[in-house]
C-alpha cells in the first residue's frame, strides 16, 4: 500500500500494484468477538474470477469436489487485478490465496476436515 503524506492510506495509487492489500490488528475492529473464534459454518461460497465459463455460477458439491476445488484453487488473472493484464490468464491458487498462506495446503485441507467445513 502507498501512503500519503500524512500517511493514510492512497486507494487510487496503484503504482505498486493494481490489486493491494493491507492487514491489520484485530484490535481494530469494534465489536470483533475477543476470542476470534466463531461457530462451525454451516456453508461454504468460494469466490472465483472464472472468467471462462469453467464453472457453474453455483453448485452443491460434494465432499470431495468442496476439497479439491479448494486446494485447487481455479481462478483467473483479470484486467485491474494485476499488472500487465490485458487478457484474462486461467490460473491456478492453492487454497485460493497460496501467496498468503504460510503452511503447506495440506494443513489447511485437514483443518478443514477435522472441522467438517465441507
Amino acid at each position: 500500500m502507498v501512503l500519503d503524506e500524512q500517511g493514510n492510506i492512497d486507494f487510487d495509487d496503484c503504482s505498486l500494484a493494481e490489486n493491494c492489500r493491507a492487514s491489520y490488528p484485530l484490535e481494530a475492529i469494534d465489536h470483533r468477538v475477543l476470542s476470534a473464534d466463531g461457530p462451525v459454518p454451516n456453508n461454504i461460497f468460494f469466490l472465483c474470477a472464472d472468467a471462462f465459463g469453467v464453472l457453474p455460477p453455483v453448485a452443491e458439491l460434494t465432499d470431495a469436489q468442496a476439497m479439491y476445488y479448494f486446494l485447487s484453487g481455479y481462478t483467473a488473472k483479470v484486467a485491474g487485478t494485476e499488472i500487465g493484464i490485458k487478457e484474462p490468464v486461467a490460473t491456478f491458487s492453492t487454497c485460493f490465496g497460496a501467496p498468503f498462506m504460510p503452511q503447506h495446503a495440506v494443513v489447511y485441507a485437514k483443518s478443514m476436515e477435522r472441522q467438517h467445513l465441507y
